[in-house]
């Protein structure tokens, strides 16, 4: 959210700048327009990325839901098979398995409620991920 206002500041103050440099016919002038185009191009086109970003990113917000789910129930269900007295696996494959999955849970979780990125990271996803607790 953060560096959409950002982005969106600094386009503002480009083309203020053109227009102010645009009615002084000196070398300040020529500073500000030159200044102002460079610094609107570039933040407009930061702005369009970023617009793009989270668009895409909260189209496929069901797909990663789900994707999420199925690795979630899949990891539980191989801690349960290394829990028990047949272990089909080994241990610390799971417990490394897991442990990763927390960490990215926890990464998802950070990002969107991050003011800074919130707005790339779907609050849907983050709010269906569940730790894995290891016993």
């Amino acid at each position: 959210m953060i560096l959409m206002i950002i982005f969106l500041g600094i386009t503002l103050l480009g083309i203020i700048s053109i227009k102010l440099g645009n009615n002084y016919y000196n070398n300040f002038g020529d500073f500000l327009a030159i200044y102002g185009g460079i610094s609107t191009t570039i933040s407009s086109t930061c702005l369009i990325v970023s617009i793009i970003a989270i668009i895409l990113s909260h189209a496929t917000a069901p797909k990663v839901i789900q994707e999420n789910k199925i690795n979630y129930e899949g990891l539980c269900k191989r801690y349960e098979i290394a829990k028990s007295e047949y272990e089909d696996v080994s241990k610390s494959d799971v417990i490394a398995d897991i442990t990763a999955w927390n960490v990215q849970v926890y990464k998802v979780k950070y990002w969107t409620d991050n003011p800074w990125t919130s707005w790339y990271n779907p609050k849907e996803i983050a709010d269906n991920l569940d730790y894995i607790l290891l016993e």
